[in-house]
C-alpha cells in the first residue's frame, strides 16, 4: 500500500519586532518578547504614586485620576499596555509615566478579557 503522508505545516517563523497600532506611541515598532506569542492578559487593580511623596496640587490629582480613570479595573493585554507605555515589571506589578511622575500599576493575572471591576475608577471617591 502507497500511502503518502501529508507534511506537517511548518512553525511559523519567529517574529521579532511588530508595529505598535495603539496607545501613545501609534506607528512605531516594538520588540517582540518570547511570552507575547501568547495573549496575556492583566486586570489593573489600582493605580497609585508607590512609595512617592505626591505634591497636592491641581497637576497631580488630574493625573493620577485619568490614569486610575483609563486603567483601574480594566482588563488588558499585554501588548496594549506596553503600547501606551506600561512597563510590566512582574506580573503583579507594572509602572507607567504620566505628567511626569512615576505611577504604579498593581496588577492580577487573568485568563482573558473581562468586564471592569467594580467601584474601580470614574465612580471612584
Amino acid at each position: 500500500m502507497n500511502t503518502k503522508a501529508t507534511p506537517r505545516p511548518a512553525a511559523p517563523e519567529a517574529q521579532e519586532t511588530y508595529i505598535v497600532s495603539e496607545g501613545k506611541k501609534r506607528g512605531s515598532t516594538r520588540d517582540v518578547r518570547p511570552e507575547s506569542a501568547i495573549d496575556r492578559y492583566y486586570t489593573v487593580l489600582r493605580v497609585h504614586a508607590g512609595d512617592a511623596i505626591l505634591t497636592d496640587n491641581w497637576h497631580s490629582n488630574e493625573v493620577l485620576s485619568h490614569a486610575r480613570n483609563n486603567f483601574e479595573g480594566y482588563t488588558f493585554v499585554m501588548r496594549t499596555l506596553e503600547a501606551w507605555g506600561v512597563v510590566i515589571e512582574n506580573d503583579h506589578r507594572a509602572h507607567y509615566i504620566a505628567g511626569g511622575r512615576v505611577w504604579v500599576l498593581d496588577l492580577e493575572p487573568c485568563e482573558g478579557k473581562e468586564n471592569r471591576l467594580p467601584g474601580a475608577g470614574a465612580g471612584r471617591k
